[in-house]
């Protein structure tokens, strides 16, 4: 009877310390997730929406078209970041955006727990005519939010009334 009582003595210490050694940390590593990556373009539609693309965004399957072959080209619609941790804080925090004939710089600024983010651009090289690369250069100006892991990153702004993702794969 006293080997059963010191079992179950046991089995309870060791469910009851379960929960401190299994403590979850909620905070991203900021720098594991955004640091180093390229980031490519996947999708850039409504919050909640089973589109790839905003709707309306082409007048015409000719837009459409070029849009999508310019999103097929290695180099258009990336997303870099770079930085460093020192300490604990965010250092050397740069970011360079691609669009088709537009390159946008600057700096970004991220916060672990809160999963927000702020992008602050700083130097803008060329402008956009197509329609999907007017969208994806003025959405990053908006990013308040960001969703993601290794492979993936969803970034929100907010459009007038709506919420909008831009959606990214690692490339």
């Amino acid at each position: 009877m006293k080997r059963i009582i010191r079992n179950i003595s046991c089995l309870l210490l060791v469910l009851s310390l379960l929960p401190v050694l299994s403590g979850c940390d909620n905070e991203d590593d900021l720098i594991e997730l955004f640091a180093g990556k390229t980031w490519k373009l996947s999708r850039l539609t409504t919050k909640g929406s089973n589109q790839r693309f905003l709707p309306n965004l082409w007048n015409n399957e000719k837009d459409y078209d070029s849009s999508m072959n310019a999103l097929n080209n290695e180099n258009t619609f990336t997303l870099n970041f770079e930085g460093s941790e020192l300490n604990g804080e965010l250092m050397g925090t740069t970011f360079t955006a691609r669009g088709i004939s537009s390159t946008v710089t600057g700096t970004w600024k991220a916060d672990g727990k809160k999963h927000t983010i702020s992008l602050y651009i700083e130097h803008t090289t060329g402008s956009e005519s197509d329609p999907l690369a007017k969208a994806f250069i003025a959405g990053l100006q908006k990013i308040y939010k960001y969703e993601g892991d290794a492979s993936s990153l969803s970034l929100f702004y907010d459009d007038g009334q709506k919420t909008n993702v831009m959606g990214f794969s690692h490339r």
